[in-house]
């Protein structure tokens, strides 16, 4: 399915040319840094406490918009810290074009500490492109895929990167990933060379079905309705970045962006070529991206990994096993699918439904 019958057949999506509420980022002067407060819709004091902290850096020379979000799950921190950093250490003078930074997009699931907001119990990276009148996370969502992506030219992003980590339970290679659109190849070609850029140790892309996206529910984990589908329904190019939570990613990410600016050629310079440790293209199963379709554990119990981030897998091998407090085995947990073990749990109590091993 392209784009515009994408567009056609999801029935959240609204044309943003009527319902771009508020523009503030796009009348940043150039040359200089600003911050504010995005609102969201919504006329209650929640919705006010949650508004998204923006920072435009505005260059001084025209050239690109990079658009930035962290914090789509208010438990993740890295990706915070990175754009927090890479922010701050910009000159608008040496700058070409305009990095908008969205530092928390889950305002209320950061302050309460959660990988979903607690005013709703939504996770904001399964609700795009959102609801004007919907829930908080689907407010949210509204105004990312309308007040930001949603701009025409000359403010439309030329790029979006979405951060993130794997979450205070899991660990994980860091990677950029991306939608392999077979009905789009140029938007597919477009993420692949940033994703390449990077310097991340892992490249991921994998085939995304749209036409699933548009038919989910709202909020169904395994919808597909991300911020790269987002920005599949604004024809923009869309990365993700995903690291260890705790495991240093935050220096890697600020690395990543610089190259990043430097190919979209927002910096002067060039990047010195570094080839990803694993380069992966996966179609079919497990293709959309979805880490927690992933070796679910069918009950509850302590998790004893017993494989590493980066091993090569076949089909069967013994990824860890789930005890009871004796130490008795209760469940084993073997490979469904040959390829590289790029995320797991660290030891752990877990519950029914936890993924137990991400093989790609």
């Amino acid at each position: 399915m392209d784009i515009a019958a994408t567009r056609r057949a999801d029935p959240y999506y609204r044309d943003p040319a009527g319902e771009i509420r508020e523009a503030y980022w796009t009348e940043a002067p150039r040359g200089q840094v600003t911050r504010y407060q995005h609102s969201i819709p919504g006329d209650d004091d929640l919705s006010r406490a949650r508004a998204l902290p923006v920072t435009v850096v505005a260059g001084a020379a025209a050239g690109p918009t990079l658009l930035l979000i962290a914090g789509e799950h208010g438990n993740e921190y890295e990706n915070i810290v990175a754009l927090q950093e890479t922010l701050a250490a910009l000159d608008p003078s040496a700058l070409k074009g305009r990095v908008v930074g969205v530092h928390c997009c889950s305002v209320d699931s950061y302050l309460n500490r959660t990988r979903v907001a607690q005013a709703d119990g939504h996770n904001l990276a399964r609700v795009y492109p959102g609801k004007a009148d919907g829930t908080l996370s689907e407010r949210v969502a509204y105004a990312l895929q309308n007040d930001f992506l949603g701009q025409p030219a000359p403010h439309k992003p030329a790029c979006l990167v979405a951060l993130h980590t794997f979450g205070p339970g899991m660990m994980g290679a860091t990677l950029s990933g991306y939608n392999i659109y077979p009905a789009a190849p140029d938007l597919t070609e477009a993420q692949r060379a940033a994703s390449l850029a990077t310097g991340l140790p892992l490249v991921w892309g994998h085939e995304f079905d749209p036409a699933h996206a548009a038919a989910a529910e709202m909020g169904d984990d395994a919808s597909g309705r991300t911020a790269l589908y987002a920005a599949y329904l604004a024809a923009i190019p869309a990365i993700y970045w995903e690291t260890t939570w705790g495991g240093g990613g935050a220096e890697e990410y600020k690395r990543g962006l610089h190259r990043l600016m430097v190919h979209c050629q927002m910096l002067e310079g060039t990047n010195e070529p570094i080839a990803p440790r694993a380069r992966i293209e996966s179609v079919g199963a497990h293709g959309a991206g979805n880490m927690a379709s992933h070796h679910k554990a069918p009950l509850p119990g302590l998790w004893r990994p017993e494989v590493a981030i980066w091993d090569q897998i076949i089909e069967g091998d013994l990824l860890g096993t789930l005890r009871d407090l004796y130490g008795d085995t209760r469940a084993e947990i073997r490979a469904s699918r040959n390829g590289t073990l790029i995320g797991m749990p660290r030891m752990q109590y877990v519950v029914e439904g936890m993924p137990c091993g991400i093989v790609v």
